[in-house]
């Protein structure tokens, strides 16, 4: 995790947060294709169970005494818990989004 310069990014997660969305919206282009968001949404839901298997991984490892590095694992366990977090804020925005939309159709 990078702190310096108010810069915060997770080590699991892809530096270009955007994943191809800033391509997708506005700008005249093509946006109705089937599958794009499921693919956007199921590659963040893919990097945040990668994360959460690795500090699976990390704690077993210090578990068995094959790690001995427990900041290491630490930082693992934060990592996966912020992505998780950070997953579930997006899903509650979505899902918010969703019922606004319901309400406004007659």
């Amino acid at each position: 995790m990078n702190i310096s310069g108010n810069d915060f990014r997770l080590g699991g997660l892809s530096d270009d947060m955007s994943y191809g969305l800033d391509s997708k919206i506005g700008g005249g282009q093509e946006a109705g294709k089937t599958g794009e968001f499921k693919n956007i949404l199921g590659g963040l839901i893919n990097e945040v169970d990668t994360l959460q298997k690795s500090a699976d991984a990390s704690i077993q490892g210090l578990v068995s005494g094959e790690t001995k590095n427990l900041h290491d694992v630490t930082i693992k366990m934060e990592e996966a818990g912020v992505a998780f977090e950070l997953m579930m804020e997006i899903r509650n925005k979505l899902v918010d989004a969703y019922q606004q939309i319901v309400k406004m159709q007659p």
